[in-house]
């Protein structure tokens, strides 16, 4: 993906297509402003098949760092998870001001990831803020959660106006604690919507129910 990412010009509207799966062994630093990322794959709300996942041995967090502003991904999968005992997030966007639309943020891949008390499946990071995700799927039901408290989505650094419409979030945990969302200190400004979103914890899969959410 590099490779290709390294083509486009800042503030240049440049559009990246994915098919399959783009393996990497590092950060993906998404820095440039209005470039886009589109998958090229049926919409599928679960489990989008032109998706971005980890590969190697050596841990690296966040899977995708976004700091690039007014981008696009649409139709894309991200998939993020070491067996290593140490904090992990799957995508983090410190940009603002984005559009997802039909994208799987998918952390905690693997039961360690899903140990850690810092773990992530989303991080909103920043006082730019003004995010929108609309038809998304963040967190996983797949992988049991244990051990320490986390969260699906976490937001920091004050960001405001971001956007959640209808969205899916799902975990699947043994601890009644867990969160699908966290707020952290002065996390957030103004507001955070969420709008006909639907928030799914599998206790009928042997998951525990959760007593906040």
């Amino acid at each position: 993906m590099q490779p290709y990412f390294s083509k486009c010009v800042n503030n240049n509207n440049d559009v990246i297509f994915l098919t399959g799966t783009a393996h990497v062994t590092a950060t993906v630093a998404w820095n440039k402003s209005r470039t886009h990322l589109i998958g090229l794959t049926p919409a599928l709300v679960s489990q989008a098949r032109a998706r971005i996942s980890q590969t190697g041995s050596t841990v690296f967090s966040p899977l995708v760092l976004v700091t690039g502003s007014e981008c696009i991904f649409q139709n894309i999968g991200a998939f993020h998870g070491f067996d290593d005992a140490s904090t992990q997030i799957c995508w983090k966007d410190s940009g603002g001001r984005n559009q997802y639309k039909n994208c799987g943020l998918y952390g905690m891949g693997n039961a360690t990831a899903g140990a850690q008390a810092g773990s992530r499946s989303l991080v909103v990071d920043g006082t730019t803020g003004e995010n929108t995700f609309e038809d998304c799927s963040i967190g996983l039901d797949t992988v049991v959660r244990a051990t320490a408290v986390n969260a699906s989505l976490e937001f920091t650094g004050g960001t405001p106006r971001n956007v959640f419409r209808r969205c899916i979030f799902q975990a699947l945990t043994s601890l009644a604690g867990d969160l699908h969302v966290l707020v952290g200190a002065s996390g957030i400004d103004r507001y955070a919507l969420f709008d006909k979103c639907t928030f799914l914890n599998a206790i009928n899969s042997t998951g525990t129910a959760m007593t906040v959410a």
